[in-house]
This record gives structure tokens, C-alpha cells and sequence, in this order.
């Protein structure tokens, strides 16, 4: 591998975790990493504006620090590999430290990914998601905004002598939008992993807008104190939580996405508890407006979590915040846990966080389905239950298994038309940060996920289209009109004696399954009609959903099948299809 430019050599420390390359030495052009044939090393410090071009290949090969007063800037489509390396020792990662600046701006159709260089193939018949977590470290930012820790600083986890806190609530360490981040979380010690992307100190100058973490194997995104904002989040099937906050942190997040599957633990962690304090200041206080959590209907203890005690929403030691227009489905056993509370108030009545922020607001609006009951509070934490609690009810989503686990074949998170997300929703703070959002959850009809998230990319997805969606049984005569569109969510059975009639032009798009795991198809029985008469100009076509640049592919979708009553040589003269 080639060195990186733009910054100068390793010092001692880093020369060790790269052996004999030169880390971060100048190669190819001064300041900007372009045009070379073989893969850039990236390792070490980072001491003057660094460029890392899509158009090159790039091996993180062990920890690289961007110094105070420097910055490194990731073009959109950029792809970083990070190495492997033996438990226990400095997993590769990329570290932004307190004044440095990242900028790493990706687009939905050029995200920048960090991975690993062995990531595995989740289509293959042997792929393992234990396996699969913890291949390497993971991305870090360090702020100068306030943590609650005594001091006013801290070192951050999985790391030693790197400090985050300060006194800037405003402190900007850049931007990052369209960054995902996968397979990481390596372990460093006993009890200490890497999270994919750790946030401390950080402050809300800093944009975070459309990030991803998956398969890692600590938590998926943590806010270690700090004043950042983050909106459109996705974490997948990570080893512990999905989102964590503590140490004072007073950010917000909006339009967030969890899915914990089989081996996660809590979907949300938050805590606020510093020098052994639960009302320590500032108190932790997370406003999170339109969340859709996912269970993985499981309670098995996570191999990588602190706190084994079960709640998809785990709200502990002395947190405040706000909770509102947060769906919770597939609950395994709790869906709201809460123990060690300080003396925050908690209830369903919204405060005034610019003269307070010494309360706990769970909107009764918000909906938690499934498990053995809604809330578990420990005596020091009665509030949220008594207040009205939250709807228990099916929140309608377009395809969402029961069992929605990494082995899951496809899924649409966004609520059916007509779904009871787009009641009772509620109005979220007038800042200027939130976006008023008229339903529940973290998605409309725009699923924005599509053509960058982990989901996208491996066809658990459809494209970001709509349409009426077609399933199950047609007992009265229907037409499709090529002026329409259609998505064929599950398997379509056309009656006897009823008639479905295609226009000409018209499309359906198909679903790759349905919530019970079977093909859609289109299915005429004896006795059915279908009507469909296109045109050379206006051919009827019926595809798959999944974004068309993962086309073409086989065994997408079912297929269309047509039963007849003439003559067959099975005996008895009829069989099963």
C-alpha cells in the first residue's frame, strides 16, 4: 500500500501499529490524494488539510489522529477499508480531535463508506452477523462543548489520553452527511469496544445528517456529553445499544432508525449519571422527536452491554429529555425501562427546556406494541406510566416482520396509507432545527434510506417509490390504471368469478418478500380473470421494487401465476400449483 499525503510522518507510537510504512508521509500530489494506482495507507497523524478523493482506494491500517487546527475533508463516494487486527490491541479508527475538523459531505447517491477490508457478504448462504461485528474500530469526533464529568473533561472510551469537554456549546468539528459506517466495534480491553460512531463533547455547531452505523458490535452511535444535533439516523443490528447519550449531553436528533435484531441489546440507553451523581449538571436531556425502534423480539442478554436488564427504550440514572412521535414494535418483553432516577420530573407534559431542563417527557402519544407490558419502573422512577403511558396498537407499517432479524429477506418501514402513524402525532419544538412531521415514526412516504443505507445496498428495500399497495385477496373486479402506481407488497389471489384488469404501460413493482417470508405474486385462480392487453409502444411490466442499479437479478420476487380449468393428465384431473 501506498502512503498517505498531506501530513507528516508517524511519531514512535504509531510507527509500532504500522510497522514499516511511513504513516501518513507525503505520496502522488501534496494535499490531495489523487491519481495513484494502488491503495493509500492511512495511519498516524494528520498535520496539515488533507483530501481523500473518490477516485482512490484507501487501507485504514491502524488509528489516524486529524490534530488540533487541521482538517480532513472526504469526498462524496469515497470508500476507507480499515484492516483487522487481534483483539486487544489498537483497532484501526479514525479519530477527529478537539479542534480539529472533518468534512465529510456524501450524497444518497455518493456515500462515504468505512468498512472493513474483509467485510463479509451477507447474501452468502455462510454469512455469520456474530462474525461479522468487530472486524475494526470505528469513527470518532472530540469537542470542546460541556460534558457533566467533573472537570470539565474526560477521556473518550476505547481510546487513552485523547480528552474531549469544554466550555463551546457552539463548537463546530465539521460535517458529516451520508457517512456509514460497518462492521466495526472491535474490541480494545475487558469491557471496552469501540462504538461505530462516538460523538463526545461535540458541539452543535457540527452537522450530522444521514449516518449510519451497522453490524457493530458495541453501540451503534454514542453522545458522550456534548450539544450535537443529528438528524435521519439509521442503526442496524448492532452488538449493544443503538443509540446511547450521557455525561450531560443536550442535543437533539430526529428521524431515527434502530433495528436491534438478535443479538442488540436496547435500542435507546440513556443515562445521565457523572461522579456518582444522578443529578449531576448539566443533566443529560436528549430530545428525540420521531423514532422508529425495532425489536428483535428477543431478551437475551447482549455480549457487549453494561446493563443487562431488558427494555427497548432503557431511560436510567437521572436522564431528562423528550420523547415524542416514537414508534416501538417488536417488543421482547419491555418496551419502556427506567431505573436510579434523580429528581427530574416525568410525566406526558412537555416543559420548557430553555428555562429547565430538569424533566422527563414521554409523549402518551408515542406507541409501543408488543412485550409483556409497556413500562418496568423501579420505585425511584414513578412518572411515565401513571401519566397515561403510551398507545398500544399495531402501527400499520407497510412490511414489517414480527421476526425482523438480521436474517430478515426484505422490509418497508414506512406506515400504510391510512395507518394510524398519521394520528395523534405530535407538534415538535419551534427551533429551527426540527421539521414538523404530521405522523409517527421516523418515516412518510419518502423512505429515505434508499440508494445509501446498508439496506439499500443488499436489496432489504425497495427504491424510494410509492404507490397503492396490492396483497391478499381481490373479491370484487378491480383495474390497474397505467397512471398509477403499484407495489406488490404480498402475494395477490384473484378470486373466481372476479376480474383484474391491467391498462396498457402500466407497472407493478414487487416486494422480494412478504411478512411471513413467502414470494409476492400475482396469482388469477380457476375461475379468476385477468385482463391484461398492453402494447409494443405500452407494455405491462411487473419487476422488482429494489433500486434499479441492483438490476438485473434473479429470484427478486415471485412471479405470475394463472390456474385453469381445462384438461391435465394428474389423476383425479386437478393438482396444487
Amino acid at each position: 500500500a501506498r502512503r498517505a499525503a498531506g501530513a507528516r510522518p508517524a511519531d514512535a507510537m504509531s510507527r509500532s501499529r504500522c510497522g514499516a510504512l511511513l504513516c501518513l508521509a507525503a505520496a502522488c500530489l501534496a494535499t490531495s490524494l489523487r491519481h495513484c494506482d494502488a491503495a493509500v495507507s492511512l495511519c498516524g497523524d494528520i498535520t496539515s488539510p488533507t483530501v481523500l478523493s473518490a477516485d482512490e482506494e484507501y487501507d485504514l491500517d491502524c488509528q489516524v489522529f486529524v490534530k488540533s487546527g487541521y482538517s480532513l475533508t472526504i469526498e462524496a463516494g469515497t470508500t476507507i477499508k480499515a484492516a483487522s487486527v487481534a483483539s486487544g490491541t489498537a483497532a484501526p479508527a479514525l479519530v477527529v480531535e478537539r479542534g480539529a475538523k472533518i468534512y465529510a459531505e456524501g450524497t444518497a447517491e455518493k456515500p462515504i463508506t468505512f468498512t472493513s477490508q474483509v467485510a463479509p457478504d451477507p447474501d452468502s448462504d455462510t454469512f455469520d452477523p456474530a462474525a461479522a461485528r468487530g472486524l475494526w474500530g470505528g469513527l470518532i469526533v472530540l469537542g470542546k462543548a460541556p460534558i457533566s464529568t467533573a472537570g470539565g473533561e474526560n477521556e473518550v472510551e476505547g481510546l487513552s489520553g485523547h480528552k474531549y469537554g469544554g466550555s463551546d456549546a457552539s463548537d463546530s468539528s465539521g460535517v458529516i452527511k451520508y457517512v456509514r459506517v460497518w462492521y466495526g466495534g472491535s474490541v480494545v480491553g475487558a469491557n471496552n469496544e469501540i462504538n461505530g460512531m462516538t460523538f463526545a463533547g461535540v458541539g452543535s455547531g457540527t452537522t450530522i445528517e444521514h449516518v449510519e452505523v451497522a453490524y457493530n458490535l458495541d453501540d451503534g452511535i454514542e453522545f458522550f456529553g456534548g450539544t450535537a444535533n443529528m438528524k435521519y439516523a439509521s442503526v442496524l443490528f448492532c452488538g449493544d445499544d443503538g443509540i446511547d447519550t450521557d455525561e450531560g449531553y443536550q442535543g437533539k436528533i430526529q428521524f431515527a432508525f434502530i433495528m436491534v435484531g438478535t443479538a442488540g441489546h436496547h435500542a435507546l440507553e440513556m443515562d445521565s449519571k457523572t461522579n456518582g451523581d444522578v443529578d449531576s449538571q448539566p443533566r443529560s436531556f436528549p430530545q428525540l422527536y420521531n423514532a422508529l425502534i425495532v425489536g428483535g423480539d428477543s431478551v437475551t442478554p447482549s455480549v457487549s452491554s453494561d446493563d443487562q436488564l431488558s427494555g427497548l427504550a432503557r431511560l436510567r440514572e437521572g436522564t431528562g429529555g423528550e420523547f415524542g412521535n416514537v414508534i416501538l414494535t417488536n417488543v421482547g418483553q419491555y418496551g419502556v425501562r427506567q431505573t436510579s432516577c434523580g429528581s427530574e420530573s416525568r410525566s406526558d407534559v412537555r416543559g420548557n427546556p430553555s428555562s429547565s431542563k430538569d424533566y422527563l417527557y414521554w409523549s402518551r402519544n408515542n406507541i409501543i406494541f408488543g412485550g409483556d407490558a409497556k413500562f418496568n419502573l423501579d420505585g425511584s422512577c414513578a412518572g411515565l406510566a401513571e401519566a397515561g403511558g403510551s398507545v398500544d396498537t399495531d402501527p400499520q407499517l407497510m412490511l414489517m416482520p414480527g421476526a425482523a432479524h438480521e436474517d430478515v429477506k426484505f422490509i418497508d418501514p414506512r406506515p400504510i396509507q391510512g395507518s394510524v402513524a398519521y394520528s395523534s402525532f405530535d407538534t415538535a419544538p419551534s427551533d429551527g432545527f426540527f421539521t414538523q412531521a404530521r405522523y409517527r415514526g421516523a418515516f412518510d412516504d419518502e423512505l429515505w434510506l434508499a440508494g445509501w443505507s446498508w439496506l439499500s445496498d443488499y436489496a432489504r428495500i425497495p427504491d424510494d417509490i410509492w404507490g397503492e399497495a396490492l396483497s391478499g385477496t381481490l373479491s370484487t373486479s378491480k383495474t390497474l390504471s397505467a397512471s398509477s402506481s403499484y407495489l406488490l407488497t404480498g402475494q395477490l389471489f384473484v378470486r373466481s368469478g372476479t376480474t383484474l384488469t391491467i391498462e396498457a404501460g402500466t407497472t407493478i413493482k414487487a416486494y422480494r418478500s412478504d411478512v411471513n417470508g413467502n414470494a409476492p405474486a400475482v396469482v388469477v385462480e380457476r375461475g379468476g380473470t385477468i385482463q391484461a392487453v398492453g402494447t409494443a409502444e405500452k407494455p405491462i411490466t411487473m419487476t422488482s421494487a429494489v433500486r434499479p442499479d441492483l438490476l438485473p437479478r434473479q429470484g427478486m420476487w415471485g412471479g405470475f401465476i394463472a390456474l385453469g380449468k381445462a384438461p391435465i393428465s394428474t389423476a383425479g384431473g386437478e393438482n396444487e400449483v
